[in-house]
């Protein structure tokens, strides 16, 4: 079969978010998405204009942070745990922040990493880099709370995003595999001169994994045509196949398994209510048609396969602990992850069209993320509630922090990981691990996010663009400024 006549769809009868829970399952629900809110709303401490820190224990901001906090007070608000003033306000903060330093970005693209008082570059940060992704997922909230409050939110968010140049970011004929896509980022050449001259990171985003689709979409979004990415760009991202044992295909990319990388893009865009795309309809070859809700729902299958193959080899992982993903680990940072053995891609040329590197599994040490498949309860809830409430009842660990911080008492609820092999708890809170758990139960259960994020016009706009369409029915596109 051609590569272009797959079409990953789920099965007729499949439920979709949002989602019928139990009074049980709400009120666990509630406490964990209570505690991820309760980081991204006070690990700022009011510290200047409030921005969450990337970690609890440092106060460096990361953009990609911030654009889960923006979308999270809008769920704040919704749930009344805190006034519709307090969150207009402490959106308004951050904008106003953002916009009045200009070092902070190049061609309208954010540093990753900021000053928490300043909202510039700060000399010592992690990397130095203007970020596409972490723009993204920055912009993506921006557009969120530009919708849902309206007024001077609107403004200050809508002219942050307007001004974004994605045309600038797009890579050059240097590599034809890359050539035409959204480049990672750009750096600087002089660290004293963050606006000055510089060049473009040598890698793009190519293949259709999450954060691939959540740039590529934003681009073509974009309201300026002058800065705007035509939208061939986004069918054009190399769609490899795959399939583990019952999974059906999917698509996959071999550069990480992390679970997140299917998880991030869904925090906005409703794919859920999208039925399959069709490249073809843009003169793309060699892509399959996807329905990207499914093939994530796919992915969420492997890993938990995946663990419980290793159950008994790998310590933690098992039944109801799974999704390796992003996270702290007792000696840093690490990013373990699983892939889907590789399908034929007959007519499909190697590199334009899939990439010919084959990885292996890394299922780390054993430490797991809750985040990862508490995120998951957009895709398979009961599996993602399973783990959930296993995660909750494990006990203390002797010499450890608390696994779990009770939110009624002002904790912030999962810690990023932990091993039942060593014992070892995460010390530490990151706000793009709690960041997207608060926003997909949220859409898990209301939709609210998806609803409020597509009935901004520029998003509306991208749709018409990419011959998209959902279901649901969104808020009126001025529901913004009439609240």
């Amino acid at each position: 079969m051609p590569v272009s006549d797959v079409i990953i769809q789920a099965p007729t009868g499949t439920a979709r978010p949002p989602f019928t829970f139990t009074p049980d399952h709400e009120h666990l629900l509630d406490e964990v998405q209570r505690g991820a809110f309760n980081f991204l709303w006070n690990a700022s401490k009011d510290a200047g204009p409030g921005m969450v820190p990337d970690r609890a224990s440092k106060p460096t901001v990361s953009v990609a942070g911030v654009g889960f906090q923006l979308s999270g007070i809008c769920i704040g608000v919704e749930r009344g745990w805190i006034t519709r003033k307090n969150g207009e306000d402490r959106a308004i903060r951050i904008l106003a922040a953002l916009d009045s330093n200009p070092t902070n970005r190049k061609a309208g693209m954010f540093y990753h990493f900021l000053d928490p008082a300043t909202a510039g570059p700060p000399p010592d940060a992690p990397e130095y880099t203007v970020s596409t992704i972490d723009s993204a997922l920055l912009f993506a909230g921006v557009l969120t709370a530009a919708q849902y409050f309206g007024g001077d939110v609107r403004t200050l968010a809508d002219a942050l995003f307007e001004g974004a140049d994605w045309r600038f970011f797009l890579a050059g004929p240097r590599d034809r595999t890359s050539q035409g896509f959204v480049t990672l980022g750009w750096k600087p050449t002089k660290h004293d001169d963050p606006t000055g001259e510089g060049e473009l990171l040598p890698y793009a985003w190519i293949d259709a994994g999450d954060e691939h689709r959540l740039v590529t979409f934003l681009a073509v979004c974009a309201p300026t045509e002058a800065r705007r990415v035509e939208p061939r760009v986004y069918y054009r991202l190399r769609r490899q196949l795959g399939e583990f044992r019952d999974t059906g295909p999917m698509v996959w990319f071999p550069w990480s398994g992390a679970l997140f990388t299917q998880l991030f893009a869904h925090c906005w865009i409703d794919y859920a209510a999208m039925p399959p795309d069709n490249p073809a309809a843009f003169s793309i070859p060699n892509r399959p048609r996807a329905d990207w809700w499914e093939n994530s729902r796919r992915h969420v299958r492997l890993h938990r396969l995946k663990a419980l193959d290793a159950a008994g080899k790998v310590p933690t992982l098992g039944e109801n602990a799974w999704g390796l993903s992003a996270s702290d680990v007792h000696d840093g940072y690490a990013v373990p992850g699983v892939f889907p053995d590789p399908l034929p891609m007959p007519g499909a040329f190697p590199e334009l069209d899939y990439p010919v590197y084959q990885p292996k599994d890394n299922l780390g040490d054993g430490t797991v993320a809750p985040y990862a498949a508490g995120s998951s309860v957009m895709f398979d809830p009961d599996a993602a509630l399973a783990a959930l409430a296993y995660y909750r009842s494990l006990p203390p660990q002797p010499g450890q922090p608390a696994l779990w911080s009770d939110p009624q008492s002002g904790g912030f609820g999962f810690a990023d990981a932990f091993n039942l092999g060593t014992g070892w708890v995460a010390p530490d809170y990151v706000a793009i691990d709690q960041g997207p758990l608060l926003l997909a139960i949220e859409n898990a259960r209301t939709g609210f996010v998806w609803k409020t994020f597509h009935a901004h016009p520029w998003v509306r706009a991208g749709m018409e663009r990419l011959k998209l369409s959902t279901t649901r029915a969104a808020p009126p596109a001025d529901s913004g400024d009439s609240k």
